[in-house]
């Protein structure tokens, strides 16, 4: 029980001590630009394969209709 208290004491100051520092928060928003950045790419080249799947899915069902 005492260790939990203490671990919350130190837990609540380290944090108090992160979200006091400036260079904490200029790596923080650094870190955040780059992620979403490459989830904004991810999100690109998704959305380009789904297009190219379903094309190509529905070429092949015309395809196959065909035969």
């Amino acid at each position: 029980m005492f260790q939990k208290i203490v671990n919350f004491w130190f837990s609540s100051f380290i944090t108090e001590r992160l979200l006091a520092s400036p260079l904490f928060n200029r790596m923080a928003a650094k870190t955040h630009h780059h992620v979403s950045n490459i989830t904004d790419k991810g999100t690109k080249h998704g959305s380009e394969f789904y297009k190219a799947f379903k094309d190509n899915l529905e070429k092949e069902a015309r395809k196959n209709a065909g035969k």
